[in-house]
């Protein structure tokens, strides 16, 4: 308790310092946030079980106390949020100085350094200086703390999947995403987090989602396409062999040992091609706006719009898509991704 508090008061001294103000700081004082019975539980027995660092300003982390399982997002981005899979507990003096001190959160780069010295570091004679949590924790990111529910489908047995749950809410937090993605998109999204096959990459998902391009959103999904290949290239090959590995082992096995790996053009062709016709006929929209006319295969447009980002050369032209044909073509490849990961869930496991 005492190491806790001696971080927090440490870490607004040396913003104040930094500030070059030509404030002194006084050190004589012993400085602590004050704490009743209960509050002293949370702040001696919270347990930090995961964080997820997502943006600058803005991360995610899970604790246990008292066997319930509770999410924070910290971040000045973010606000309170009502949903059934989220209840949302209010902060006290042992949560917000735990949680500051085991998670390192920032002192808010807004603050006022003039307002930190007066309002913290005045010089006192008593010995020791107690404070009530919100006089300090107005300094620091915003921390909201929700009590995750027992039936959640981010919690498996006593995992937490962190990543699927920091996606869920960012969705819930528009002002966290800077792209222009439609209405239907972020339900393919959302549908992911919450629904979707526990093998999909979703931190890819949720990269993609927060990113501030449109070709690094793409570029995050088409990464969990790929691992898609093996299932059209060696699927039939793995089950006349009669192997008893997973389809992804026998894949991952086959190219270490002989160095052989599917054409990504083919392997995206007969994937696209086999997809819901919903995905289909959103490729088709977008490929009639690249190329003026639908008659091709959309694999094809998906790998050619992956090489005009990825590589530099002559022969591959950058492609220019605008809000809503990229929108269009992240939201139909969200869908294969739903589909083939789902019919193929016991395949994709390692």
């Amino acid at each position: 308790m005492i190491t806790t508090n001696q971080y927090i008061f440490a870490v607004l001294a040396d913003f104040v310092q930094t500030s070059n103000i030509g404030v002194p700081i006084s050190d004589k004082n012993q400085r602590y946030i004050g704490t009743d019975t209960e509050e002293k539980e949370w702040l001696k027995n919270l347990k930090i079980l995961v964080e997820q660092p997502i943006l600058p300003n803005f991360k995610t982390a899970a604790f246990e106390f008292e066997s319930n399982k509770y999410f924070v997002a910290i971040g000045w981005h973010t606000h309170k949020i009502s949903d059934e899979l989220l209840q949302i507990i209010e902060l006290n003096a042992g949560i917000f100085t735990a949680l500051v001190s085991e998670l390192k959160v920032i002192v808010n780069q807004n603050a006022s350094p003039y307002d930190i010295a007066n309002e913290i570091f005045y010089e006192s004679e008593q010995e020791k200086i107690k404070y009530g949590f919100s006089q300090v924790a107005k300094f620091f990111e915003p921390i909201y703390v929700y009590q995750i529910q027992d039936n959640s489908p981010f919690i498996n047995q006593d995992d937490i999947d962190i990543i699927s749950l920091s996606g869920f809410y960012a969705i819930k937090n528009r002002q966290i995403i800077s792209l222009n993605f439609s209405g239907s998109t972020l339900s393919r999204f959302e549908k992911l987090f919450i629904e979707g096959s526990k093998n999909i990459p979703c931190e890819n998902l949720l990269l993609s989602l927060v990113s501030v391009s449109w070709k690094y959103t793409f570029l995050d999904i088409y990464r969990c396409i790929e691992r898609l290949f093996c299932i059209s290239a060696l699927e039939d090959f793995h089950k006349n062999l009669k192997i008893g590995d997973s389809l992804l082992k026998f894949s991952a096995d086959i190219e270490n040992y002989i160095g052989w790996r599917p054409k990504e053009n083919e392997s995206l062709n007969k994937l696209i091609e086999n997809s819901p016709e919903e995905a289909i006929h959103l490729f088709r929209e977008v490929k009639v706006s690249i190329d003026g006319q639908e008659e091709g295969k959309y694999g094809e447009l998906i790998y050619r719009v992956r090489n005009s980002i990825v590589h530099f050369r002559p022969a591959n032209e950058g492609i220019k898509l605008d809000d809503e044909n990229w929108d269009k073509l992240i939201n139909s490849s969200l869908l294969v991704i739903d589909y083939w990961y789902n019919k193929y869930d016991k395949q994709l496991k390692i």
